[in-house]
């Protein structure tokens, strides 16, 4: 089964792990974070409720738990078919966690052991098969470790970073190249002004404005370069060292736009042309 995040489901899996490894007092207690962590997994979810279709909860822990009138030993007999197996599991657990079926006395009932004590074999009985049905399902590895959640984290991470890239890449093509042009055209700017004999608030709003320009290219934000430019053009008049500068920047930018313009024209030419194409076939 394809998960459509599998990084919950891992996350889920590490949390069996961890309820498997008994370091707890409160079964309840623990059953709740248990849940909680399920609960975060769609793919989880979805896949329990379509086990828990049609599935009659009384009806099947009667046959799963009993206890001999006569001898008085109990009886367990979990269900072989997987789905069933999963959905008894869930339906003991919401029961537990709800109060419906006290905890204590379950496990004193049904899961005492010579060897183990109630909760380890409830746990080895119960909580393992299901961890390891959701394996089956979900086709993971029942030892998956923090570190492979990290890892899948940074790799998901750096996936949605190169996305982001490359959708930027298609919408503003070649935009890398126009910040960098512009920052140039800042930096000549900060250089020239620091010719300027007296220091002013206009002086310190022009470089503060250039400054500014800057950290927005950094960040390759066109609507902010723009705006900022465009608040440029008006506090740096009285600066004639730096008009060129100023007005090649509005060149670099008028051209930018215009160039986008043509791309997406051409664009539509050519979606409209395929379209033809395909309606002609």
């Amino acid at each position: 089964m394809e998960a459509k995040n599998i990084l919950d489901v891992e996350k889920f899996v590490l949390e069996c792990n961890d309820m498997l490894s008994g370091k707890f007092l409160d079964l309840n207690k623990r059953l709740e974070k248990f849940l909680t962590v399920m609960t975060k997994s769609e793919d989880v979810v979805d896949f329990l409720a379509d086990c828990l279709e049609d599935f009659d909860e009384d009806e099947e822990f009667a046959k799963a738990f009993s206890v001999d009138r006569k001898s008085g030993n109990s009886k367990v007999t979990i269900p072989s078919d997987d789905k069933a197996r999963l959905a008894l599991t869930t339906t003991i657990f919401n029961d537990m966690t709800s109060g419906k079926l006290n905890a204590n006395q379950f496990l004193e009932t049904y899961f005492k052991d010579g060897k183990l004590t109630s909760m380890q074999n409830f746990l080895e009985k119960i909580i393992k098969p299901f961890r390891d049905l959701i394996c089956k399902y979900f086709e993971i590895s029942t030892n998956v470790s923090l570190d492979d959640i990290k890892k899948q984290l940074e790799a998901e991470k750096q996936q949605k970073k190169e996305q982001e890239e490359a959708e930027k890449e298609a919408m503003f093509p070649h935009l890398d190249e126009l910040m960098a042009e512009i920052t140039k055209t800042c930096n000549q700017i900060l250089s020239l002004l620091k010719f300027e004999k007296k220091r002013t608030d206009v002086l310190d709003d022009v470089e503060f404005v250039t400054n500014s320009i800057i950290q927005a290219c950094e960040k390759q934000d066109l609507m902010v370069v723009n705006g900022l430019v465009i608040g440029l053009n008006y506090c740096s008049k009285k600066f004639k060292n730096i008009k060129h500068l100023v007005e090649d920047m509005n060149t670099l930018i008028y051209n930018y736009y215009e160039y986008l313009e043509e791309s997406a024209q051409g664009k539509s030419e050519i979606e409209e042309e395929e379209k033809d194409f395909s309606e002609d076939e």
